[in-house]
């Protein structure tokens, strides 16, 4: 079922069985800023991530990279997006399937129309090493850009080999510095705090996404028909550093989940029309 959140400027439809799928996020003017799936109907579970919708907004968790962590294979994108999420209301809840956590999110508007995604992970069982990133699909037309605040000086190149790091650029920022039929995956550099994140449309039309302190790392994800049906731009605060929960590991960024310590972070959307 679908089911509406927010008032005023933005407001956005979710849908708990597709993994508490964001399927669309307009705002007061009509803009709609999720791309949108071509299917009819659902595809079935256990279908391959680049094979389902490739649109709205999904939540990967406890991985986006399949991996294995402790013995477990972490699926493709986590377990979280396709899985029926259970809860009424604005509150909704995953239990993971292949380590032992629980993911609530809960929607609400903000007084100046706006809306806040709060998130809390827990878990009953020893210590489990958990990552979580959003996972927007933004539909990102010619002259699309990001602009990120704090501006970072450092960007790393998490798709090419060693990980190297580049300046921070407008070219890099730009959904037209990417090939047609290519893709770009970059990390704000981990060393570097960020505070919003907007995507920018040509128009002047801006989504903002601001984080709370506990969401340190930042990934942006450029797709131009490479894996998606259209242009995007995925705009992803993350709460570990690398896509690959293993990776994460090895480096030190992963959080780890404890009986009786809540992981919390939120994140606020607000949407900006261009010039009359």
């Amino acid at each position: 079922m679908d089911t509406g959140h927010g008032a005023g400027a933005l407001t956005a439809v979710v849908r708990a069985e597709r993994g508490g799928k964001i399927v669309s996020l307009r705002d007061g003017a009509g803009t709609e800023w999720l791309t949108q799936s071509c299917r009819s109907q659902s595809p079935p579970p256990g279908t391959a991530f680049g094979d389902a919708e490739m649109a709205g907004w999904d939540e990967c968790a406890p991985t986006i990279d399949r991996c294995v962590v402790r013995g477990a294979v972490l699926p493709d994108h986590g377990d979280a997006w396709d899985a029926v999420w259970t809860g009424t209301g604005a509150t909704l809840r995953h239990v993971g399937s292949s380590l032992p956590y629980r993911l609530e999110r809960t929607i609400a508007a903000t007084p100046d129309g706006g809306l806040r995604l709060s998130y809390r992970a827990t878990t009953d069982h020893g210590s489990v090493p958990f990552l979580w990133a959003a996972h927007p699909q933004l539909a990102a037309p010619p002259g699309t850009r990001v602009e990120v605040a704090p501006a970072p000086r450092l960007v790393v190149d998490v798709l090419a080999d060693g990980w190297p790091t580049a300046r921070w650029s407008e070219g890099l920022a730009g959904i037209d510095g990417v090939v047609p039929g290519g893709c770009r995956k970059l990390y704000v550099h981990p060393h570097e705090h960020v505070a919003s994140a907007d995507l920018v449309r040509r128009d002047g039309g801006r989504l903002r996404m601001t984080f709370s302190g506990t969401i340190p790392y930042l990934g942006l994800w450029f797709d131009r028909g490479r894996y998606a049906r259209t242009p995007v731009i995925a705009i992803e605060p993350a709460i570990a550093y690398a896509d690959s929960l293993a990776r994460a590991v090895e480096l030190g960024t992963a959080p780890v989940l404890t009986p009786g310590r809540a992981l919390e972070w939120w994140i606020e959307l607000h949407a900006f029309p261009g010039p009359a």
